[in-house]
This record gives structure tokens, sequence and C-alpha cells, in this order.
């Protein structure tokens, strides 16, 4: 016998976000890597899958992560607690969560993101 709701599709949000305190544009590497860094650090776990985390586009100073819709909350506190990329000092400021890259692009980015 199946779980309620095992067969279910997760549903996810996306966060926009902008890199701000610094000059200098990061590689999506090195983003990817600080967000894992603090996943370890906040969560007591190396592993972003479980809250649907990825790096869906980024283009050096702003950016867009996807996250399950039950996580949203805490992948937002997650991005703001980032305060070093590669020994720089950083501050990453979320402009707004959206249920669609498509909305979320429009509506705080003036369509300027791309894969």
């Amino acid at each position: 016998m199946v779980p309620p709701g095992a067969g279910k599709k997760k549903r996810h949000r996306y966060i926009g976000f902008i890199i701000v305190n610094t000059e200098k544009k990061l590689s999506r590497r090195e983003v990817n890597s600080a967000i894992k860094q603090a996943f370890f650090t906040l969560f007591k776990e190396n592993k972003p899958e479980h809250f649907g985390v990825k790096l869906v586009r980024f283009n050096g100073k702003e950016g867009m992560l996807q996250c399950f819709h039950k996580h949203k909350e805490d992948v937002i506190w997650l991005l703001q607690s980032i305060n070093k990329i590669n020994g720089e000092n950083v501050k990453l400021k979320t402009v707004g969560t959206s249920g669609t890259i498509r909305s979320l692009n429009k509506k705080f980015f003036d369509g300027r993101l791309k894969r």
C-alpha cells in the first residue's frame, strides 16, 4: 500500500536575490558553493536537495533560487545568512518570491535574467 501523499508532485517557489556589497561579478559555481556551505552550517546537513534548492538563473549579481514551497522561509533565511563568498564580504538581499520563473523574472528583474 502506498502512503498518502507519496505520489504527489512537490510544488516549487522561486526566490529572487541580488548580491550587494561587492564590485566583482561572481561565478555560478562560487554562489552554489556558498549556498551548500550555508546549508551545512545552518541545517547540519550538506543536502540542499531535501529543500529542493537549485540555482536556476544567475548573471553574476542577480539570481533565482528554486525551492519546495514548504521550505521557502527557511531558504530565504539561509540566503540572508550568507555573508562571505570566496573570502569576499557580501550580502544577499531577497527581492521577491513567485510560483513561476517567468513571473519572478518579469516582476523583479524586468526580464533580464536568462538561462
